[in-house]
């Protein structure tokens, strides 16, 4: 009779387990998921940030800019240059030319 009763008792906690174990199997493919959708984002702003490079070579944007910024007098020029404007605008310029890719392939 012992033995009926401990057949039960283990079908039961068999049956007591299949929430967790449904439960732990959601959340290892969540996390699955997550990291996958993370590496895809770490690789599409790499792709972005190329196809924007094309771009602004295409357009010949720096080009311009260095034409542009020839024309600058030079004292103007040298206190610019000391506090790096060339390379923020350089940043901003490129930061927001990805971003636009990125809005372009969503």
């Amino acid at each position: 009779m012992e033995f009926i009763a401990d057949f039960f008792t283990a079908i039961w906690g068999f049956f007591e387990s299949i929430p967790a174990f449904l439960d732990d199997i959601l959340v290892k493919l969540s996390a699955w998921y997550v990291i996958w959708v993370t590496k895809a984002k770490i690789y599409f702003v790499g792709f972005s940030w190329q196809v924007a490079q094309e771009v602004l070579n295409q357009l010949n944007i720096s080009g311009t800019i260095n034409q542009y910024w020839g024309t600058i007098d030079s004292k103007v020029m040298g206190v610019l240059t000391f506090f790096r404007v060339p390379d923020a605008l350089n940043i901003i310029l490129n930061a927001h030319l990805t971003r636009y890719v990125m809005g372009v392939f969503k």
